[in-house]
């Protein structure tokens, strides 16, 4: 199976709550729009740092995590709106060095209900909650 590209929207969690109760006007709400690699493999979306600057998150904690490189300390970052289509989910987001490809990890996948079909390489919708 090859890659995954997928545009998604990134969304200041706090700016897109303020948005929806009408404290915001959408123009307002900082937003990236981007081409991301779909990554079954990544727990959250991770976003290089010059988009998490863009965007105003706050760092979290640092954490130890895996990567392809081996364990090392992550910073994660949040909250964060990610749109796909017509799906969202909130969750943080792990820091990238600036240049790299944006990543969507399984926990969006998962809140937005979409699986990778390896046949194809490509998403299907599915339920976007189970309980």
């Amino acid at each position: 199976m090859g890659y995954i590209k997928v545009k998604a929207s990134f969304y200041n969690a706090i700016d897109y709550v303020g948005w929806l109760r009408g404290e915001l006007s959408e123009a307002n709400v900082r937003r990236v729009d981007v081409e991301a690699l779909v990554d079954t493999g990544a727990t959250y979306p991770a976003l290089p740092e010059d988009l998490v600057e863009k965007l105003g998150l706050t760092l979290l904690r640092e954490v130890d995590g895996e990567t392809a490189g081996g364990v090392s300390k992550l910073k994660l970052y949040g909250l964060v709106i990610v749109e796909i289509e017509d799906r969202i989910a909130e969750c943080p987001v792990i820091l990238r060095p600036r240049g790299t490809t944006p990543l969507i990890g399984v926990v969006a996948l998962e809140q937005m209900g979409f699986r990778v079909d390896p046949v194809t390489g490509k998403l299907v919708k599915g339920l976007p909650l189970m309980l």
